[in-house]
Protein backbone atom coordinates (compact mmCIF):
# COMPACT_ATOMS: atom_id res chain seq x y z
CA UNK A 1 0.00 0.00 0.00
CA UNK A 2 1.40 3.72 -1.25
CA UNK A 3 1.90 6.02 2.46
CA UNK A 4 -0.64 8.50 0.31
CA UNK A 5 -3.51 10.18 1.65
CA UNK A 6 -6.42 12.22 -0.63
CA UNK A 7 -9.11 13.03 2.46
CA UNK A 8 -9.92 16.25 3.11
CA UNK A 9 -8.72 16.37 6.29
CA UNK A 10 -5.08 15.17 5.76
CA UNK A 11 -4.62 17.59 2.90
CA UNK A 12 -6.56 20.70 4.86
CA UNK A 13 -3.49 19.87 7.58
CA UNK A 14 -0.36 20.01 4.48
CA UNK A 15 -2.15 23.34 3.02
CA UNK A 16 -0.22 26.11 4.86
CA UNK A 17 2.75 26.69 6.18
CA UNK A 18 4.48 29.30 8.47
CA UNK A 19 3.55 32.04 5.41
CA UNK A 20 0.58 33.69 4.29
CA UNK A 21 -0.24 31.55 1.64
CA UNK A 22 -2.84 28.50 1.82
CA UNK A 23 -3.31 25.52 -1.84
CA UNK A 24 -5.37 22.21 -0.28
CA UNK A 25 -3.01 19.59 -2.31
CA UNK A 26 -4.21 16.88 -4.09
CA UNK A 27 -3.01 14.12 -2.13
CA UNK A 28 -0.31 13.87 0.61
CA UNK A 29 2.47 11.07 0.59
CA UNK A 30 4.98 10.62 3.03
CA UNK A 31 7.49 7.63 2.29
CA UNK A 32 9.63 6.01 4.33
CA UNK A 33 11.85 4.54 2.13
CA UNK A 34 13.35 5.22 -1.59
CA UNK A 35 11.27 2.27 -2.71
CA UNK A 36 8.45 4.27 -1.30
CA UNK A 37 9.50 7.64 -2.63
CA UNK A 38 9.61 6.58 -6.54
CA UNK A 39 6.08 4.74 -6.05
CA UNK A 40 4.43 8.00 -4.80
CA UNK A 41 6.21 9.81 -7.80
CA UNK A 42 5.32 7.41 -10.08
CA UNK A 43 1.43 7.94 -9.18
CA UNK A 44 1.88 11.80 -9.02
CA UNK A 45 3.68 11.28 -12.70
CA UNK A 46 0.71 8.77 -14.30
CA UNK A 47 -1.64 11.44 -12.88
CA UNK A 48 0.27 14.64 -14.36
CA UNK A 49 0.58 16.44 -11.18
CA UNK A 50 3.22 18.70 -9.56
CA UNK A 51 5.31 17.23 -6.68
CA UNK A 52 5.64 19.11 -3.94
CA UNK A 53 8.74 18.25 -1.31
CA UNK A 54 7.98 19.64 2.31
CA UNK A 55 9.56 19.30 5.96
CA UNK A 56 8.68 20.38 8.87
CA UNK A 57 6.33 22.75 6.88
CA UNK A 58 7.97 26.31 8.77
CA UNK A 59 8.69 27.89 5.48
CA UNK A 60 7.57 31.19 5.05
CA UNK A 61 7.74 31.74 1.24
CA UNK A 62 5.14 29.03 0.28
CA UNK A 63 7.75 26.73 -1.18
CA UNK A 64 6.16 23.36 0.96
CA UNK A 65 2.61 23.78 -0.52
CA UNK A 66 0.99 23.21 -3.54
CA UNK A 67 -1.79 22.11 -5.63
CA UNK A 68 -0.65 18.49 -6.47
CA UNK A 69 1.46 16.18 -5.01
CA UNK A 70 2.45 17.09 -1.40
CA UNK A 71 5.86 14.84 -0.67
CA UNK A 72 6.22 15.19 3.46
CA UNK A 73 10.18 13.63 3.54
CA UNK A 74 9.89 13.92 7.73
CA UNK A 75 10.10 10.28 7.59
CA UNK A 76 12.35 9.06 4.36
CA UNK A 77 14.84 7.13 5.83
CA UNK A 78 13.99 8.37 9.40
CA UNK A 79 15.72 5.23 11.36
CA UNK A 80 19.41 6.09 9.47
CA UNK A 81 21.69 6.95 12.04
CA UNK A 82 23.56 10.12 12.22
CA UNK A 83 27.23 9.39 10.98
CA UNK A 84 29.43 12.02 12.58
CA UNK A 85 33.16 11.76 12.12
CA UNK A 86 34.79 13.84 15.02
CA UNK A 87 37.93 14.26 13.34
CA UNK A 88 37.22 15.13 9.91
CA UNK A 89 34.02 17.27 11.77
CA UNK A 90 31.54 15.84 9.35
CA UNK A 91 27.73 14.80 9.73
CA UNK A 92 26.06 11.93 7.28
CA UNK A 93 22.44 12.94 7.60
CA UNK A 94 19.08 11.67 5.88
CA UNK A 95 16.67 14.46 4.92
CA UNK A 96 14.11 14.66 7.60
CA UNK A 97 16.44 14.53 10.48
CA UNK A 98 15.74 17.71 12.72
CA UNK A 99 18.39 20.65 13.38
CA UNK A 100 17.60 19.57 16.97
CA UNK A 101 18.61 16.16 16.12
CA UNK A 102 21.41 17.22 14.66
CA UNK A 103 22.39 19.09 17.36
CA UNK A 104 21.34 16.69 19.87
CA UNK A 105 23.86 14.33 17.72
CA UNK A 106 26.69 16.56 17.26
CA UNK A 107 26.96 18.33 20.98
CA UNK A 108 28.94 14.89 22.77
CA UNK A 109 31.29 15.53 20.76
CA UNK A 110 31.80 19.33 21.06
CA UNK A 111 30.75 20.25 18.03
CA UNK A 112 28.01 22.04 15.95
CA UNK A 113 25.96 23.13 13.06
CA UNK A 114 27.10 26.79 12.42
CA UNK A 115 23.64 28.46 11.01
CA UNK A 116 20.99 28.40 13.81
CA UNK A 117 17.89 29.81 12.31
CA UNK A 118 15.02 30.38 14.92
CA UNK A 119 13.23 27.13 13.65
CA UNK A 120 16.69 25.01 13.76
CA UNK A 121 14.45 22.72 16.84
CA UNK A 122 12.07 21.48 14.27
CA UNK A 123 13.42 22.52 10.79
CA UNK A 124 14.83 19.45 8.08
CA UNK A 125 17.93 19.64 6.99
CA UNK A 126 16.44 19.29 3.53
CA UNK A 127 14.51 21.97 4.25
CA UNK A 128 17.26 24.45 5.21
CA UNK A 129 19.34 23.71 2.51
CA UNK A 130 16.32 24.29 0.43
CA UNK A 131 16.36 27.54 1.06
CA UNK A 132 19.90 28.27 1.87
CA UNK A 133 18.74 29.08 5.39
CA UNK A 134 21.04 31.32 7.86
CA UNK A 135 19.69 32.92 11.39
CA UNK A 136 21.37 35.09 14.12
CA UNK A 137 25.13 33.51 13.98
CA UNK A 138 24.87 33.94 10.03
CA UNK A 139 26.62 37.46 11.05
CA UNK A 140 29.91 35.61 11.24
CA UNK A 141 29.33 32.31 10.32
CA UNK A 142 27.18 32.65 6.83
CA UNK A 143 24.29 30.71 6.04
CA UNK A 144 23.63 26.68 5.39
CA UNK A 145 25.70 27.07 1.54
CA UNK A 146 29.06 27.37 3.80
CA UNK A 147 28.16 24.32 5.39
CA UNK A 148 27.03 21.61 3.03
CA UNK A 149 29.95 19.27 1.72
CA UNK A 150 27.80 17.06 -0.75
CA UNK A 151 24.26 16.02 -1.34
CA UNK A 152 22.47 13.28 -2.99
CA UNK A 153 19.82 14.32 -5.17
CA UNK A 154 16.87 12.70 -6.57
CA UNK A 155 15.88 13.16 -9.87
CA UNK A 156 13.74 11.50 -12.78
CA UNK A 157 17.42 10.18 -14.39
CA UNK A 158 17.95 8.67 -10.71
CA UNK A 159 20.27 10.25 -7.76
CA UNK A 160 22.57 12.29 -8.64
CA UNK A 161 25.32 12.89 -6.32
CA UNK A 162 26.94 16.23 -5.93
CA UNK A 163 30.31 16.61 -3.93
CA UNK A 164 31.83 19.71 -3.20
CA UNK A 165 35.19 20.58 -5.31
CA UNK A 166 34.68 17.23 -6.90
CA UNK A 167 33.41 16.70 -10.58
CA UNK A 168 30.00 14.71 -11.02
CA UNK A 169 29.51 12.36 -13.15
CA UNK A 170 29.27 13.80 -16.97
CA UNK A 171 28.02 10.60 -18.12
CA UNK A 172 24.14 11.18 -15.50
CA UNK A 173 21.52 12.97 -17.84
CA UNK A 174 21.21 15.74 -15.47
CA UNK A 175 24.65 16.46 -15.53
CA UNK A 176 24.73 15.92 -19.83
CA UNK A 177 21.92 18.23 -20.05
CA UNK A 178 23.19 21.42 -18.05
CA UNK A 179 26.81 21.07 -19.52
CA UNK A 180 25.29 20.90 -23.22
CA UNK A 181 22.41 23.48 -22.96
CA UNK A 182 22.52 25.63 -19.30
CA UNK A 183 26.04 26.28 -18.78
CA UNK A 184 27.16 28.10 -22.13
CA UNK A 185 24.31 30.81 -21.48
CA UNK A 186 24.89 31.24 -17.88
CA UNK A 187 28.47 31.80 -19.04
CA UNK A 188 27.26 34.48 -21.72
CA UNK A 189 24.80 36.23 -19.27
CA UNK A 190 27.20 36.38 -16.32
CA UNK A 191 28.00 39.72 -17.52
CA UNK A 192 24.68 41.10 -17.85
CA UNK A 193 23.47 39.31 -14.57
CA UNK A 194 26.08 39.98 -12.37
CA UNK A 195 25.79 44.21 -12.08
CA UNK A 196 22.13 43.72 -11.50
CA UNK A 197 22.76 41.20 -8.42
CA UNK A 198 21.60 41.94 -4.88
CA UNK A 199 24.77 44.11 -3.39
CA UNK A 200 23.44 42.11 -0.06
CA UNK A 201 25.28 40.16 2.44
CA UNK A 202 22.40 37.21 2.27
CA UNK A 203 20.18 36.36 -0.78
CA UNK A 204 18.24 33.71 -1.16
CA UNK A 205 16.00 35.31 -4.39
CA UNK A 206 16.29 32.57 -6.97
CA UNK A 207 19.34 29.84 -7.84
CA UNK A 208 22.57 30.46 -6.12
CA UNK A 209 24.28 31.94 -9.31
CA UNK A 210 26.83 34.12 -7.64
CA UNK A 211 28.09 30.83 -5.84
CA UNK A 212 27.98 28.88 -9.18
CA UNK A 213 29.71 31.79 -10.72
CA UNK A 214 32.50 31.46 -8.05
CA UNK A 215 32.94 28.02 -7.83
CA UNK A 216 31.89 26.34 -10.90
CA UNK A 217 30.04 23.50 -7.72
CA UNK A 218 26.28 22.64 -9.20
CA UNK A 219 25.92 21.53 -5.54
CA UNK A 220 25.81 25.99 -5.44
CA UNK A 221 23.08 25.73 -7.24
CA UNK A 222 20.78 22.70 -5.82
CA UNK A 223 21.49 24.77 -2.29
CA UNK A 224 18.40 27.24 -1.94
CA UNK A 225 16.59 25.64 -4.66
CA UNK A 226 13.74 25.33 -2.74
CA UNK A 227 12.69 22.04 -3.89
CA UNK A 228 12.44 22.81 -8.01
CA UNK A 229 15.17 20.77 -8.77
CA UNK A 230 14.72 17.45 -7.09
CA UNK A 231 13.92 16.56 -3.47
CA UNK A 232 17.31 15.99 -1.32
CA UNK A 233 18.10 12.44 -0.44
CA UNK A 234 21.17 12.96 2.27
CA UNK A 235 23.72 15.37 2.98
CA UNK A 236 27.31 15.48 4.73
CA UNK A 237 27.23 18.58 6.40
CA UNK A 238 30.35 20.23 8.00
CA UNK A 239 30.33 21.18 11.76
CA UNK A 240 32.75 22.94 13.89
CA UNK A 241 34.04 22.92 17.74
CA UNK A 242 31.33 24.75 20.25
CA UNK A 243 32.92 27.64 21.36
CA UNK A 244 33.54 27.70 25.31
CA UNK A 245 33.82 31.35 25.75
CA UNK A 246 30.09 33.02 25.54
CA UNK A 247 29.32 37.01 26.13
CA UNK A 248 26.15 38.81 25.37
CA UNK A 249 26.17 42.95 25.48
CA UNK A 250 22.77 44.88 25.22
CA UNK A 251 22.86 47.87 23.35
CA UNK A 252 20.24 50.63 23.53
CA UNK A 253 20.30 52.97 20.86
CA UNK A 254 17.96 56.05 21.47
CA UNK A 255 17.58 56.95 17.62
CA UNK A 256 16.97 54.06 15.13
CA UNK A 257 19.10 56.78 12.65
CA UNK A 258 21.97 55.21 14.47
CA UNK A 259 21.61 51.60 13.60
CA UNK A 260 24.34 51.86 10.47
CA UNK A 261 26.51 53.44 12.63
CA UNK A 262 26.46 51.50 15.17
CA UNK A 263 26.71 47.74 13.21
CA UNK A 264 29.73 49.73 11.39
CA UNK A 265 31.95 50.22 14.82
CA UNK A 266 30.99 46.57 15.87
CA UNK A 267 32.40 45.20 12.92
CA UNK A 268 35.74 45.23 14.28
CA UNK A 269 34.75 42.84 17.48
CA UNK A 270 33.91 40.26 15.03
CA UNK A 271 30.64 39.19 16.78
CA UNK A 272 28.84 36.26 15.63
CA UNK A 273 25.43 38.06 16.12
CA UNK A 274 24.25 41.32 16.04
CA UNK A 275 20.47 40.94 15.85
CA UNK A 276 17.66 43.77 15.88
CA UNK A 277 15.18 44.52 17.89
CA UNK A 278 13.54 48.15 16.48
CA UNK A 279 11.31 50.38 18.06
CA UNK A 280 8.16 49.06 16.80
CA UNK A 281 9.12 45.75 18.41
CA UNK A 282 9.70 47.44 21.57
CA UNK A 283 6.52 49.08 21.70
CA UNK A 284 4.38 45.97 20.87
CA UNK A 285 6.29 44.45 23.81
CA UNK A 286 5.43 47.78 26.12
CA UNK A 287 1.85 47.39 25.38
CA UNK A 288 1.35 43.59 26.00
CA UNK A 289 3.98 42.96 28.84
CA UNK A 290 5.04 46.26 30.07
CA UNK A 291 7.12 44.88 32.92
CA UNK A 292 9.64 43.19 30.20
CA UNK A 293 10.43 46.37 28.38
CA UNK A 294 12.83 48.51 30.26
CA UNK A 295 13.75 50.59 27.17
CA UNK A 296 10.40 51.87 26.18
CA UNK A 297 11.28 54.83 23.91
CA UNK A 298 14.74 53.42 22.91
CA UNK A 299 15.02 53.85 18.79
CA UNK A 300 16.80 50.09 18.69
CA UNK A 301 18.35 47.74 20.82
CA UNK A 302 21.03 45.31 19.28
CA UNK A 303 21.69 41.88 20.77
CA UNK A 304 25.60 41.30 20.04
CA UNK A 305 27.33 37.94 20.97
CA UNK A 306 30.77 37.16 20.82
CA UNK A 307 32.08 34.00 21.28
CA UNK A 308 35.30 31.78 21.02
CA UNK A 309 37.45 29.57 22.76
CA UNK A 310 40.29 31.83 24.28
CA UNK A 311 39.63 33.70 26.75
CA UNK A 312 41.88 36.19 25.94
CA UNK A 313 41.36 37.05 22.63
CA UNK A 314 37.28 37.00 23.70
CA UNK A 315 38.36 39.31 26.22
CA UNK A 316 40.31 41.74 23.85
CA UNK A 317 37.00 41.80 21.21
CA UNK A 318 34.58 42.23 23.96
CA UNK A 319 36.86 45.49 24.86
CA UNK A 320 36.57 46.61 21.28
CA UNK A 321 32.80 46.36 21.03
CA UNK A 322 32.78 48.19 24.36
CA UNK A 323 35.02 50.65 23.04
CA UNK A 324 32.92 50.93 19.64
CA UNK A 325 29.55 51.55 21.55
CA UNK A 326 31.18 54.26 24.38
CA UNK A 327 31.71 56.86 21.31
CA UNK A 328 28.52 56.10 20.13
CA UNK A 329 26.69 57.15 23.47
CA UNK A 330 24.84 53.77 23.86
CA UNK A 331 23.66 52.42 26.84
CA UNK A 332 24.78 48.45 27.44
CA UNK A 333 24.25 45.64 29.36
CA UNK A 334 26.40 42.58 29.47
CA UNK A 335 26.09 39.22 30.32
CA UNK A 336 27.91 35.98 30.49
CA UNK A 337 26.62 33.36 32.40
CA UNK A 338 24.30 31.07 30.81
CA UNK A 339 21.42 32.24 32.76
CA UNK A 340 22.81 36.31 32.17
CA UNK A 341 22.77 35.87 28.64
CA UNK A 342 19.51 34.15 28.34
CA UNK A 343 17.80 36.63 29.66
CA UNK A 344 19.12 39.33 27.92
CA UNK A 345 18.11 36.80 24.47
CA UNK A 346 14.86 35.91 25.84
CA UNK A 347 12.47 38.84 23.49
CA UNK A 348 14.48 38.36 21.02
CA UNK A 349 13.53 34.48 20.75
CA UNK A 350 10.13 35.21 21.67
CA UNK A 351 9.23 37.53 18.74
CA UNK A 352 7.56 35.44 16.57
CA UNK A 353 5.59 33.67 19.21
CA UNK A 354 4.24 37.33 20.77
CA UNK A 355 3.13 38.49 17.12
CA UNK A 356 1.46 34.94 16.87
CA UNK A 357 -0.54 34.93 19.82
CA UNK A 358 -2.44 38.62 19.14
CA UNK A 359 -5.67 38.53 19.86
CA UNK A 360 -6.89 42.02 18.88
CA UNK A 361 -8.33 41.63 15.19
CA UNK A 362 -4.70 42.01 13.90
CA UNK A 363 -3.02 39.37 12.18
CA UNK A 364 0.83 39.31 11.87
CA UNK A 365 1.31 38.99 7.61
CA UNK A 366 4.53 38.39 6.62
CA UNK A 367 4.48 39.90 3.16
CA UNK A 368 7.71 41.75 2.97
CA UNK A 369 9.08 39.73 6.00
CA UNK A 370 12.52 38.92 4.30
CA UNK A 371 13.94 41.58 3.08
CA UNK A 372 17.72 42.31 3.25
CA UNK A 373 19.88 45.50 2.52
CA UNK A 374 23.30 46.44 2.26
CA UNK A 375 23.87 47.16 6.26
CA UNK A 376 25.46 50.58 5.57
CA UNK A 377 21.42 51.54 4.22
CA UNK A 378 19.93 49.69 7.37
CA UNK A 379 18.29 53.35 8.70
CA UNK A 380 17.16 54.40 5.28
CA UNK A 381 15.16 51.11 4.82
CA UNK A 382 13.90 50.81 8.03
CA UNK A 383 12.32 54.29 7.69
CA UNK A 384 10.65 53.65 4.60
CA UNK A 385 9.02 50.66 5.75
CA UNK A 386 7.69 52.96 8.46
CA UNK A 387 6.50 55.72 5.87
CA UNK A 388 5.12 52.89 3.82
CA UNK A 389 2.94 51.27 6.71
CA UNK A 390 2.15 54.80 8.44
CA UNK A 391 0.47 56.02 5.44
CA UNK A 392 -1.91 53.03 4.68
CA UNK A 393 -2.65 53.16 8.85
CA UNK A 394 -1.41 49.63 9.17
CA UNK A 395 0.72 48.83 12.81
CA UNK A 396 4.38 47.20 11.84
CA UNK A 397 6.67 45.29 14.48
CA UNK A 398 10.14 44.77 12.43
CA UNK A 399 13.13 42.62 13.98
CA UNK A 400 15.75 40.82 12.55
CA UNK A 401 19.50 41.12 11.79
CA UNK A 402 21.29 43.71 11.93
CA UNK A 403 25.06 42.85 11.44
CA UNK A 404 23.27 41.61 7.61
CA UNK A 405 20.91 44.75 7.07
CA UNK A 406 17.90 41.94 7.21
CA UNK A 407 14.68 42.77 8.57
CA UNK A 408 12.06 40.52 9.23
CA UNK A 409 8.71 42.40 8.80
CA UNK A 410 5.31 42.11 10.36
CA UNK A 411 2.20 43.54 8.63
CA UNK A 412 -0.43 43.85 11.60
CA UNK A 413 -3.85 44.82 9.34
CA UNK A 414 -6.91 44.61 10.99
CA UNK A 415 -8.90 42.72 9.32
CA UNK A 416 -12.13 44.08 10.33
CA UNK A 417 -11.32 47.04 7.51
CA UNK A 418 -12.69 46.44 4.32
CA UNK A 419 -9.71 47.83 2.43
CA UNK A 420 -6.82 45.98 4.47
CA UNK A 421 -5.90 44.32 1.52
CA UNK A 422 -5.46 47.16 -0.64
CA UNK A 423 -3.50 48.79 2.16
CA UNK A 424 -1.36 46.14 1.82
CA UNK A 425 -0.64 45.51 -1.67
CA UNK A 426 0.70 48.98 -1.62
CA UNK A 427 2.76 48.61 0.87
CA UNK A 428 4.04 45.76 -0.41
CA UNK A 429 4.95 47.75 -3.73
CA UNK A 430 6.76 50.78 -2.06
CA UNK A 431 8.70 48.18 -0.25
CA UNK A 432 9.90 46.43 -3.15
CA UNK A 433 10.79 49.73 -4.64
CA UNK A 434 13.08 50.59 -1.62
CA UNK A 435 14.78 47.19 -2.34
CA UNK A 436 15.60 47.55 -5.58
CA UNK A 437 16.44 51.38 -5.25
CA UNK A 438 18.76 50.32 -2.16
CA UNK A 439 20.36 47.26 -4.25
CA UNK A 440 18.87 44.90 -2.09
CA UNK A 441 16.65 41.64 -1.94
CA UNK A 442 13.36 40.72 -1.09
CA UNK A 443 14.78 37.23 0.28
CA UNK A 444 17.50 37.17 2.68
CA UNK A 445 17.08 33.60 3.82
CA UNK A 446 13.62 32.49 3.90
CA UNK A 447 13.94 31.90 -0.31
CA UNK A 448 11.91 33.08 -3.38
CA UNK A 449 9.00 30.29 -3.03
CA UNK A 450 5.49 31.49 -4.45
CA UNK A 451 5.49 34.50 -2.43
CA UNK A 452 8.36 36.25 -4.07
CA UNK A 453 8.53 34.52 -8.01
CA UNK A 454 6.50 37.34 -9.23
CA UNK A 455 8.75 39.76 -8.35
CA UNK A 456 12.20 38.71 -9.62
CA UNK A 457 12.03 39.31 -13.17
CA UNK A 458 12.15 42.99 -12.23
CA UNK A 459 14.37 43.10 -9.54
CA UNK A 460 17.48 40.96 -11.40
CA UNK A 461 16.10 41.20 -15.06
CA UNK A 462 14.92 38.99 -17.64
CA UNK A 463 18.52 37.60 -18.18
CA UNK A 464 18.79 36.08 -14.74
CA UNK A 465 15.40 34.90 -14.96
CA UNK A 466 16.27 33.07 -18.32
CA UNK A 467 19.59 31.46 -16.36
CA UNK A 468 17.01 30.45 -13.97
CA UNK A 469 14.90 28.55 -16.42
CA UNK A 470 18.21 26.45 -18.02
CA UNK A 471 19.02 25.60 -14.94
CA UNK A 472 15.16 23.85 -14.01
CA UNK A 473 15.15 22.49 -17.43
CA UNK A 474 18.60 20.49 -17.02
CA UNK A 475 17.06 19.05 -13.69
CA UNK A 476 13.27 18.97 -14.27
CA UNK A 477 13.02 18.43 -18.09
CA UNK A 478 9.47 17.48 -17.07
CA UNK A 479 8.58 20.76 -14.94
CA UNK A 480 7.13 18.16 -11.94
CA UNK A 481 9.12 19.52 -9.29
CA UNK A 482 7.27 22.35 -7.38
CA UNK A 483 6.51 24.40 -10.22
CA UNK A 484 5.26 28.19 -9.69
CA UNK A 485 8.15 28.46 -6.73
CA UNK A 486 11.22 30.56 -8.06
CA UNK A 487 10.02 30.62 -12.02
CA UNK A 488 7.07 32.71 -11.93
CA UNK A 489 3.56 30.67 -13.21
CA UNK A 490 1.97 33.88 -13.43
CA UNK A 491 -0.48 33.61 -10.36
CA UNK A 492 -0.93 36.02 -7.80
CA UNK A 493 -0.11 34.79 -4.22
CA UNK A 494 -2.43 37.63 -2.75
CA UNK A 495 -5.29 35.40 -4.25
CA UNK A 496 -4.23 32.55 -2.25
CA UNK A 497 -4.22 34.42 1.15
CA UNK A 498 -4.69 31.76 4.21
CA UNK A 499 -6.67 34.98 5.95
CA UNK A 500 -9.77 36.53 4.75
CA UNK A 501 -13.33 35.27 3.16
CA UNK A 502 -11.36 34.97 0.13
CA UNK A 503 -9.52 31.75 1.89
CA UNK A 504 -9.91 28.04 0.31
CA UNK A 505 -12.43 26.06 2.74
CA UNK A 506 -10.72 23.75 4.98
CA UNK A 507 -11.96 20.55 6.58
CA UNK A 508 -14.00 21.69 9.94
CA UNK A 509 -11.92 22.46 12.56
CA UNK A 510 -8.85 22.13 10.63
CA UNK A 511 -8.31 26.09 10.52
CA UNK A 512 -8.39 26.50 14.42
CA UNK A 513 -5.99 23.97 14.58
CA UNK A 514 -3.55 25.54 12.00
CA UNK A 515 -4.02 28.86 13.69
CA UNK A 516 -2.68 27.24 17.07
CA UNK A 517 -0.18 24.67 15.76
CA UNK A 518 1.26 28.57 14.51
CA UNK A 519 0.61 30.42 17.61
CA UNK A 520 2.38 27.89 19.47
CA UNK A 521 5.33 27.41 16.62
CA UNK A 522 4.20 23.39 16.87
CA UNK A 523 6.52 23.04 13.81
CA UNK A 524 7.80 19.86 14.96
CA UNK A 525 4.53 17.76 15.13
CA UNK A 526 3.58 15.42 12.15
CA UNK A 527 0.60 16.79 10.66
CA UNK A 528 0.64 13.14 8.93
CA UNK A 529 0.28 11.81 12.58
CA UNK A 530 -2.57 14.33 13.83
CA UNK A 531 -5.13 13.65 10.94
CA UNK A 532 -7.41 10.91 11.19
CA UNK A 533 -5.87 7.75 9.66
CA UNK A 534 -7.72 6.47 6.42
CA UNK A 535 -7.29 3.69 4.57
CA UNK A 536 -3.61 4.27 2.80
CA UNK A 537 -4.04 3.95 -1.00
CA UNK A 538 -2.96 0.61 -3.32
CA UNK A 539 -0.86 1.37 -6.75
CA UNK A 540 -4.19 2.29 -8.61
Amino acid sequence: MLPLRDDLPTRSRYSQAAGIERIVPRAVARPHTRGELAAVVAWAEARDLPVTPRGAGSAMDGSSIGAGLVLDLTALDAGAPVRIDPVTRLAVVAPGLSGGQLAAAAAPHGLRFGPDPSSLAWATVGGMIGTNAAGARSYRLGAVDRWVEAIELWTTDGPLELRRGVAPDPAHPVVDRFVRDAAPLLDRLEAVVRPRWPRTRKNTAGYGLHRFWSTGDLLDLVIGSEGTLGPILGATLRLEPIPTVHHTLEVVLQERAGLGAAVEALAGAEPVAIELLDASFLRLVGATAPGEAPWQGAGAVLLVDVEGSDAAEVGDRIDRARAALAAAGAAVREASSPEGRAALWNLRHRASPILAALADGRRSLQVIEDGCVPPASLDRYLAAIQAACDAESIDVVMFGHAGDGHVHVNLLPDLGRPDWLAGVRRIHDRVLATLRHLGGTPAGEHGAGRLRAPVLGELLGPEAIACFAAIKSAFDPAGRWNPGVILSDGSDPFQRLKLGDAAEPLAPGVAEELAELEARRGYGRSRWDAAPVPEERGSS
